[in-house]
């Protein structure tokens, strides 16, 4: 006789008995059926407690909550298993009710063990009801994370042996992420099987040793990079990214110039070093030497983010030869000074000025002359713009002449080429350009129109406030875009339109929003604050995050910390930072609740904040995470509580 049909059993002569209505229990109504199973506790336990353990597993959540309740009033052993079979409930406050009713239990009835167990298996909101119940009951936070920390390590290390391979390669990953020496020396030893290992599991070691925060693992992964082995590549680059050792920039950056998923797993490896001299030149490395442009676009504005110089002359000598266009892109995104800005700017100019050539290599070489910013390009760019336009007005000419028989109009490279010289006239102040830039903004040529408007700005400055708006509202996305940065560049008369723009989106539009984040801080205003709460949701998020940590304004702290007391999100950990940054002592209490999430990226993000913030409550916390299963929020720890006031010398902590 299964469980099930027994329960059922005992339930129907639960009912015989009288203990509660048949019709209420079974009822459609979750109202009705949790009055019912409250009413169960005031039965006896063996008359209530088949009844209650089939309650436990209702469809509603209010039928749960309501056996919850009734468990206490039961008492036992058998209580406390049916409580600590709820502590894992999806829904917060069936958690809760169920650690309230553990810690209500008496000493003898198991009630503690229960909570201790199931702090390992609950979700953030559960963690937190326990954390609150062993304080109830004068037990400790640390406990629980001791007990989860090595109920955990033993899972992980039969899986890691009996597992299929999907199993073992989360098993290695976890085990790494303990950081304990055993747990390296295991992951090491897999290694040596060399060809023998799935690549599923060796990706799985090399994660897990990234992420031990071992140094030994470093010449081990560096070799895996070279893996031809679905998918171990990408995990050594992302095991070298959490490893965060500056001198595997070199090793990285080979991977990174070249495409496809293991070169973007090592350009985000990259990304994520410590601003270094030695990362700056991998970044540059990349920046020269990658084929692909949208690569050596990124290397290199990294690089400019991070004050790196990059050689001017790699760059130039590729022109005109394979990966040319990549090095464009890449002179685009850098800054030049100088003897370098007028060498780049001649070079462009020559390619601007010579026949034929490829029409995305002009525009590329446009966008490079704008951004070098040389004032003696004025001239020229301001000629090339004059005769691309009269080129235009030719065809037109020719098309009202003969209208069977149209030419061709600027192809949408050449137009781009246009969009780029108005850009870079405007921002160069071309003598006899402010009417051509006037000319392109209603041109029907998206490339066009969006190099006027850059242009626009550039010439006029605030005074462009209003059409640069405008531009915020075109039905092409590069227009919006073009418009939304050059407002950013005004400053603060900037700001008022773009928090406009950001108040009328919709959480969907996530592109959109994605730029305006930038653009926002890019003003430097403290009302660009108020813009940027808006798109602290759906996907723009991170750049609502990002932008606000940037702008550094005391009006965004207030959003950022709402979103924090949610406690919830991919990007928790990114807005915990974030309000470390910004935010004062009104910031430690909704971060330190997120001490006890189920997330150990959360957890440290937290106790690095809270370490900033030097928030002293939040020390039998932090105390506790000490002995976490995870070495990075142990050692977050450690620091953390070094930081607090009472930690300082000649401070007695009792």
């Amino acid at each position: 006789m299964d469980l099930h049909r027994s329960l059922a059993l005992a339930l129907a002569a639960t009912l015989a008995a009288g203990c509660s209505s048949r019709a209420d229990l079974e009822s459609p109504d979750p109202c009705r059926r949790a009055a019912a199973v409250r009413r169960l506790g005031s039965a006896s336990p063996g008359q209530a407690l088949p009844a209650l353990l089939l309650a436990q597993a209702d469809r509603s959540s209010q039928v749960r909550q309501a056996a919850a309740e009734a468990f206490p009033k039961l008492g036992g052993p058998r209580a406390a298993e049916g409580l600590g079979a709820l502590l894992g409930d999806v829904d917060p406050a069936v958690a809760g009710a169920a650690a309230r009713g553990l810690s209500e239990l008496a000493p003898g009835d198991g009630g503690k063990e229960r909570l201790l167990a199931g702090y390992a298996v609950a979700s953030s909101a559960g963690r937190a009801s326990i954390a609150a119940a062993l304080r109830q009951i004068g037990a400790s936070l640390r406990e629980a994370v001791e007990v989860e920390a090595r109920l955990r390590y033993e899972r992980n290390q039969v899986a890691l042996e009996r597992g299929g391979p999907a199993e073992r390669a989360g098993a290695a990953e976890e085990l790494g992420a303990s950081g304990r020496a055993e747990a390296v020396a295991r992951l090491l030893g897999l290694l040596a099987e060399g060809d023998k290992l799935d690549p599923v599991v060796l990706a799985g070691v090399a994660r897990g040793l990234g992420a031990s925060g071992d140094g030994s693992a470093r010449i081990r992964l560096e070799r895996l990079l070279a893996s031809q082995g679905p998918g171990v590549a990408e995990a050594a680059a992302d095991g070298l990214r959490v490893l965060g050792d500056p001198g595997t920039a070199p090793g990285l950056a080979g991977v990174a110039e070249r495409g496809g998923a293991p070169g973007a797993a090592a350009m985000a490896a990259l990304a994520a070093l410590p601003e270094t001299a030695e990362a700056g030149s991998a970044l540059c490395a990349v920046a020269t030497r990658s084929q692909d442009p949208a690569r050596a676009m990124q290397a290199a504005r990294l690089a400019r983010q991070r004050g790196a110089t990059c050689p001017v002359k790699p760059l130039l000598d590729r022109i005109g030869r394979a990966g040319g266009l990549a090095a464009l892109a890449a002179l685009a995104e850098l800054r030049w000074d100088g003897a370098d800005a007028e060498a780049v700017s001649r070079r462009m100019l020559a390619l601007l000025a010579s026949r034929g050539g490829e029409p995305a290599v002009r525009a590329a070489a446009a966008r490079v002359v704008g951004t070098a910013g040389w004032p003696g390009a004025a001239k020229d760019v301001g000629a090339r713009v004059a005769s691309l336009f009269k080129r235009i007005d030719e065809a037109r000419a020719k098309v009202i002449a003969d209208p069977r028989n149209p030419p061709a109009f600027l192809e949408p490279p050449e137009a781009a080429e246009l969009g780029a010289l108005l850009a870079a006239a405007g921002r160069l102040h071309a003598d006899g350009v402010a009417p051509l830039v006037v000319r392109g903004l209603s041109e029907p040529s998206p490339a066009i129109r969006a190099g006027a408007i850059e242009g626009q700005g550039w010439l006029l400055g605030p005074a462009a406030t209003g059409t640069l708006e405008k531009g915020l509202a075109d039905a092409d996305a590069g227009v919006r875009s073009a418009s939304a940065r050059a407002l950013g560049r005004l400053g603060e008369a900037g700001a008022p339109p773009l928090v406009r723009a950001a108040a009328s989106t919709q959480p969907s539009e996530d592109a959109w929003r994605s730029e305006l984040a930038p653009a926002l801080a890019r003003t430097g205003s403290a009302e660009a604050a108020t813009g940027l709460a808006r798109l602290l949701e759906g996907e723009s998020t991170d750049a609502a995050i990002q932008a606000l940590s940037r702008l550094g304004a005391s009006t965004g702290v207030k959003p950022l910390i709402d979103f924090v007391e949610r406690g919830e999100g991919p990007s928790l950990p990114e807005a915990v930072e974030a309000v470390a940054s910004l935010a004062g002592a009104e910031a430690g209490p909704p971060v330190g609740r997120l001490l006890t999430s189920e997330r150990p990226e959360v957890r440290e993000a937290a106790v690095h904040a809270l370490g900033l913030l030097r928030y002293e409550p939040a020390s039998p916390g932090l105390e506790a995470l000490k002995s976490d299963y995870v070495v990075r929020v142990r050692r977050a720890a450690i620091e953390a509580l070094a930081r607090l006031p009472s930690r300082r010398p000649g401070v007695h902590r009792p």
